[in-house]
C-alpha cells in the first residue's frame, strides 16, 4: 500500500505513523511544509511544499493566503507524482485544508483539537475553511469521544464519516521503571535524589498556558520548599522560553525551575515522566493527548485543567487533580497535596496505567487505522474501475 501523509514533518506524531507502517512494508511518503529534521525515518520519503516563511510572526500571518494558495499547487503537483492509495491530513485547519483544496482522494483527516476547537473561533472566514475541509475529507478520524457532537453540530461534519480511533501510545516504551535513567536524569538538571519533581510536558507555546505554570511556583515553594519544576519547549519557540525563563526570574523562582530545550527521544520522555511525581497539562483547548497518555502510564500524578475532553478517563480525587489555571492558589494547592501525600501517587497510578492498556493500546489502534485505510482505498478503486466502463 502507498501512503501520502500531509502532515508536519517535525511532529513526531507524524513520525510515529510514519515509522509504523514504513516498517509494515507500505510505501510511506510525506508531504509538508516544513523540514522533518530529528524525526525523519529512514526509509519514507519527504516531499518539501514550497512556500515563504519568515521569522516574524506578523509577516507569516500575512503570507498566510499566499502560503496556502503555494501549497496547494504543490501538493496538486505532487499527488500525481506520487499516486498514493490514500491521503492521510493532519491538522485540519492546515494540512486537511491543503488536501480538500487540492482535490487529494481518498482523503482522511485527522481532528488534533486546537484545529477545529480554537481556530474556527478566529474568524467566520477560519470556520467556514475549517467545515469545508471537513466536508470534503471522505473520513473524518477522531481521538476524543466528545469530539464527534462537536463536528456535527459547529462545523457541519457528516456524522457517518467521523470515527473514533484513539491513537495510544506505545506501551513497551512508557511504563513505570527506568530508575537508572531518572537518575542520571536527576543529576544533569542539578535536581537532588530526594526533591520533588513537577513536570511540565507540553509544548512551550500560549495555547498551553505554561506561564500559569510559573506563577503557581512561588505557593508551591512555600509548602514544599525543596520542589524542582522541569519545563519542556518541544515545539515551542526559542523567543517564547526565554520570555518564561525571564517570568521565573520576576518571580524569584529560577533556582526552582529547569529548562529543556530540545526535543526529547520518547524512551528519554519516558524516563522524564518516571522522574516526575507529578506532571501538568492545562491547555485552553485539547483532545486527550498522548503526553497525557505516556504520564498516566508511566505512573506521574496528572493535574489538569478543567476541560471536556479530559473527563474521558481522568476524575477528579480519583485517578487527577484539575484545577483552574488561571488561579495559581488553585494550581498550588493540588500540587502540594500530590507531594505531601506520596501514597496518592500509587493509588493513581495503578488505576492510570490499567485505563491506558485497556484503551490506548497503540500497536492494536494502528491495526483499526490500517483498515481504515484499506477500505478507503478499495472503495475508491471501484469507483474509479466503474467510471472507466
Amino acid at each position: 500500500m502507498k501512503i501520502c501523509y500531509l502532515a508536519d514533518a517535525g511532529s513526531i506524531h507524524t513520525k510515529r505513523w510514519a515509522e509504523h507502517f514504513a516498517k509494515q512494508g507500505c510505501d510511506v511518503h510525506v508531504v509538508s511544509m516544513k523540514n522533518a529534521g530529528s524525526n525523519q525515518v529512514g526509509n519514507v520519503k519527504y516531499h518539501l511544499m514550497n512556500t515563504i516563511h519568515s521569522k516574524s510572526r506578523f509577516i507569516n500571518s500575512l503570507l498566510r493566503p499566499l502560503n496556502l494558495a503555494l501549497a496547494v499547487i504543490g501538493t496538486k503537483k505532487m499527488a500525481r507524482e506520487i499516486k498514493p492509495d490514500v491521503f492521510h491530513a493532519h491538522f485540519v485547519a492546515e494540512y486537511g485544508l491543503i488536501g480538500a483544496l487540492a482535490g487529494c482522494r481518498p482523503l482522511i483527516e485527522s481532528v488534533w483539537g486546537s484545529d477545529v476547537l480554537a481556530y474556527p473561533k478566529k474568524s467566520k472566514i477560519w470556520k467556514m475553511l475549517v467545515s469545508h475541509a471537513l466536508k470534503k475529507g471522505d473520513s473524518i478520524t477522531t481521538t476524543a469521544e466528545f469530539m464527534k457532537g462537536h463536528l456535527i453540530e459547529k462545523l457541519g461534519a457528516s456524522s457517518e464519516k467521523i470515527v473514533r480511533i484513539p491513537w495510544g501510545i506505545d506501551l513497551k516504551t512508557f511504563h513505570s521503571g527506568y530508575s537508572g535513567e531518572a537518575k542520571k536524569l536527576r543529576k544533569s538538571l542539578d535536581i537532588s535524589d530526594e526533591a520533588p519533581v513537577i513536570l511540565s510536558p507540553r509544548n512551550m507555546t500560549p495555547m498551553y498556558q505554561i506561564l500559569h505554570i510559573l506563577n503557581c511556583i512561588p505557593f508551591v515553594l512555600k509548602a514544599v520548599p525543596d520542589a524542582v519544576f522541569v519545563l519542556m519547549r518541544g515545539y515551542g519557540s526559542k523567543e517564547y522560553e526565554e520570555a518564561l525563563a525571564g517570568r521565573a526570574r520576576e518571580l524569584g523562582v529560577s533556582a526552582s525551575t529547569r529548562f529543556v530545550s530540545r526535543q526529547v527521544p520518547p524512551k528519554e520522555m519516558a524516563a522524564y515522566f518516571n522522574m516526575a511525581d507529578v506532571f501538568i497539562s492545562i491547555p485552553k483547548t485539547d483532545q486527550f493527548a498522548s503526553t497525557i497518555m505516556e504520564g498516566m502510564a508511566c505512573g506521574a500524578i496528572p493535574v489538569v485543567s478543567r476541560i471536556e475532553p479530559y473527563g474521558q478517563y481522568l476524575k477528579d480525587g480519583k485517578n487527577a487533580f484539575f484545577a483552574e489555571p488561571a488561579n495559581p492558589n488553585e494550581l498550588a494547592d493540588r500540587i502540594t497535596h500530590c507531594l505531601k501525600h506520596p501514597e496518592v501517587k500509587k493509588r493513581f497510578s495503578d488505576v492510570n496505567r490499567e485505563i491506558i492498556e485497556e484503551n490506548e493500546n497503540w500497536d492494536r489502534n494502528a491495526e483499526i487505522m490500517k483498515e481504515l485505510y484499506e477500505k478507503l482505498s478499495n472503495e475508491r478503486s471501484r469507483l474509479v474501475a466503474a467510471a472507466r466502463k
